[in-house]
């Protein structure tokens, strides 16, 4: 089962104080994924996704407050490669709903269209249904995922995405989201308005505000794992810089010390400096440490690397 499934039944679980909690959600899911068909004077809304425990909950919320049994029919979509499920309210009380919900408009008894804002709910409880409605139904999570079952590496980036057929539902709710420094990006795909964020904090508080505890610790146990690994990787590629820029120096000094040694003798170096440049000929792949410990008397790396400049500047006099 996918991130965004678990996310998705997640929100399903929640329990709602009141049915105009429970009419808020359904709102936010009748607009995002929902139709009106309106003839003469009777109007159907139909309701239909991929998602079977959605369509599932919206029936099961139908029967409690209306006492109704609506049939869930099953299509197969071909060009998606999908299963498609679908609820097709009835006629007698679609216009109840369309009234609980505020959803769509009427002019006198006749439906002209769905609303084209959410301002409809003054409530913080209502609205916050209404956006678990919209999650549920067009959000889509993407999460890294270990390579394999055993493996510590994750593979992919962090993603959430929104989808809006209507651009004004789509700024009110962006600009609701970044009430709680939730900050979404719009773009166009498809004749859709589409809202994004790639930074997994973001999207960790999303889920939060969703009251998704469980999506929020997975991603959250991801984030760590991920730093963790990352840290690990920076850490060993600045060892092995090091060690490649320690053996580059090392060589270099080898070459100055047989050049000094050729041209003048090592025997016309001070002590100290001679000292460390028989060492780094009888160890060309000794580390500054290493040469340290040899010369004893408590001599610093700093203190090594000090000599081997005034062996380099020699050599270098010796070329000119």
């Amino acid at each position: 089962m996918s991130f965004n499934e678990n996310f998705k039944k997640e929100i399903l679980s929640t329990d709602f104080a009141s049915n105009s909690e429970i009419f808020a959600f359904l709102a936010g899911v009748f607009r995002q994924i929902g139709s009106i068909h309106i003839c003469k004077q009777n109007v159907n809304l139909v309701v239909e996704c991929d998602f079977y425990d959605l369509i599932l909950k919206v029936a099961e919320r139908i029967k409690v407050l209306y006492n109704v049994e609506i049939e869930i029919k099953i299509s197969q979509d071909k060009s998606l490669n999908k299963t498609i499920y679908t609820l097709n309210l009835p006629a007698n009380i679609t216009k109840d709903i369309a009234q609980s919900t505020k959803i769509i408009k009427y002019n006198g008894d006749i439906a002209v269209s769905f609303t084209n804002s959410i301002n409809e709910y003054k409530a913080e409880e209502e609205i916050k249904s209404y956006m678990l409605g919209v999650a549920v139904s067009s959000a889509n999570i993407s999460v890294p995922v270990k390579q394999n079952e055993n493996s510590d590496i994750y593979d992919g980036s962090y993603s959430l995405e929104i989808r809006f057929n209507s651009e004004n539902i789509a700024d009110e709710v962006m600009e609701y989201f970044a009430g709680y420094d939730i900050l979404f990006k719009k773009f166009e795909r498809m004749e859709n308005f589409m809202l994004q964020i790639r930074e997994s904090e973001m999207i960790s508080d999303f889920m939060a505000y969703c009251g998704c505890s469980d999506a929020v610790l997975e991603i959250n146990n991801i984030m760590v794992a991920r730093s963790v690994r990352n840290k690990t990787n920076r850490e060993r590629n600045c060892v092995i810089a090091n060690i490649d820029k320690a053996v580059v120096a090392g060589q270099k000094q080898y070459q100055a010390i047989k050049l000094i040694d050729s041209k003048i003798g090592l025997e016309n170096l001070s002590e100290k400096l001679r000292v460390i440049a028989k060492i780094r000929l009888d160890n060309p792949d000794f580390s500054l440490d290493q040469i340290a410990e040899e010369v004893g008397g408590g001599i610093s790396k700093s203190g090594i690397n000090h000599r081997f400049r005034k062996i380099m500047e020699i050599a270098n006099a010796i070329q000119k």
